[in-house]
């Protein structure tokens, strides 16, 4: 049976600006082992290299279900270490709630971890040299798009505890089994009618991705700011396949945003709606049949690619006991953690392992987002991913024909680097 507990959205520095009103099975390992990620000589020598009675804070930006599970997974490792840890949630809210962790590093005052963090938040900390290396963190654990949103300059600075992107969600009462093609889609779509946020870049580049754009490019390991991949061929054709949803098929009209669309698909107006786990549980509280797919193949054959919300923990640069801290934050989010907070709140794990986990994959709706990683990116997590949304105003008349798809992503590309200027004053 599907549960239908909060699935929260995430917004972090980026992500505030885009959306204006927007764990899991190890065998039989307990919270009180080492992580699997770790083989046992490492956690040894971790362990060791650890001092015995220092005091470790951590701060949590999750919710009280989560907080719970962490306040427990804490005090173990305190306890299997000697050492105190507390832990206190965030209160800070609106544009500094996440900025308040840098507020208090930067002043010396600053916890040593912080859990629950955007993963778009990190290159600005970066830049400001405020994050350590997430040492502990072994990328193959998980998937590509996964632990790309936590790489800076060739290096790991977040440790991935879960992940959410938007995903196909389909009433099956009007579609019983979700198109897979995009001439399936069509069909379904002119039949029984599809909706999302068209008006915002985050949710639209599932098609522009998928038809061949990019955002930034990559350079030494790093997203490139100077490499805009906004307006080449392929981002063209996934404007232009955005545009044909409002003119060629008539399934939408600029002014549809996330409220009009959910509304639609929570009243049965729509069959099909592409969102993310945080509208599931209206969904299904309005008595819709819910079911949740990956986005079915783009008209050129290729998979949709919706961007990755990362939930991340990072470690202070300029904590006391960089060991301990390191320690403290990959055993807060190693398997075992993810699946406890999977169990409490329904966070989707960031692990791939844990993927396959039978508890979670029982619960449909899980495994359909889950599915969907497999074509998922990062959200780059640079500084100037928040030029990007800042630039999106221009989407709105590229949906209404007022521009063409090809002139309006030169517009988009030019005023990115337009605010990017600005930016770096």
């Amino acid at each position: 049976m599907v549960k239908t507990s909060k699935r929260h959205v995430w917004a972090g520095a980026g992500v505030i600006a885009m959306i204006s009103a927007m764990a899991v099975g190890c065998g039989t390992q307990t919270p009180n082992q080492q992580s699997p990620t770790v083989s046992s000589a490492e956690s040894a020598s971790v362990q060791s290299s650890i001092p015995r009675g220092i005091t470790l804070h951590v701060l949590s930006y999750w919710q009280p279900e989560e907080m719970k599970v962490i306040k427990t997974l804490a005090a173990k490792w305190a306890k299997l270490h000697g050492d105190t840890v507390i832990v206190e949630q965030n209160s800070a809210t609106g544009n500094s709630k996440y900025s308040n962790w840098a507020q208090e590093v930067r002043a010396g005052t600053g916890p040593d971890v912080a859990i629950a963090m955007p993963a778009d938040n990190l290159g600005t900390f970066y830049e400001e040299g405020l994050l350590a290396p997430a040492t502990l963190m072994k990328p193959s654990d998980y998937p590509t798009g996964v632990a790309d949103g936590v790489k800076i300059a060739g290096k790991y600075y977040g440790y991935p505890v879960a992940v959410q992107s938007v995903a196909l969600i389909y009433n099956k009462k009007l579609v019983p089994t979700p198109p897979r093609t995009w001439s399936q889609f069509v069909q379904d779509a002119n039949k029984h009618g599809f909706a999302f946020a068209q008006e915002q870049f985050w949710y639209d580049y599932a098609f522009i991705g998928g038809m061949g754009g990019y955002i930034f490019g990559q350079k030494n390991g790093s997203f490139n700011p100077n490499d805009i991949g906004l307006a080449t061929p392929g981002a063209i054709a996934g404007f232009k396949l955005l545009q044909d949803m409002d003119l060629k098929y008539h399934w939408m009209n600029p002014s549809v945003n996330q409220s009009i669309a959910t509304s639609e698909f929570d009243e049965g107006k729509v069959g099909m709606f592409m969102s993310g786990p945080w509208d599931i549980e209206a969904a299904i509280k309005s008595g819709i049949n819910v079911g949740v797919a990956p986005m079915p193949t783009l008209p050129n054959g290729k998979p949709a690619t919706p961007l990755i919300s990362n939930l991340t923990a990072i470690v202070s640069a300029r904590t006391k006991y960089l060991t301990a801290a390191e320690s403290l934050a990959q055993y807060l989010t190693n398997e075992t953690a993810e699946l406890l907070y999977y169990k409490a709140d329904e966070d989707l794990p960031a692990m791939s392992a844990l993927h396959n986990n039978p508890e979670i994959l029982k619960d449909p709706i899980a495994r359909g987002f889950l599915d969907q990683l497999n074509t998922a990116v990062a959200t780059p997590n640079i500084a100037q991913m928040q030029a990007v949304y800042s630039a999106q105003s221009i989407i709105p008349d590229i949906l209404s024909g007022k521009i063409s798809a090809e002139a309006g992503a030169k517009q988009f590309v030019q005023e990115i680097k337009t605010a990017i200027s600005v930016q770096q004053g």
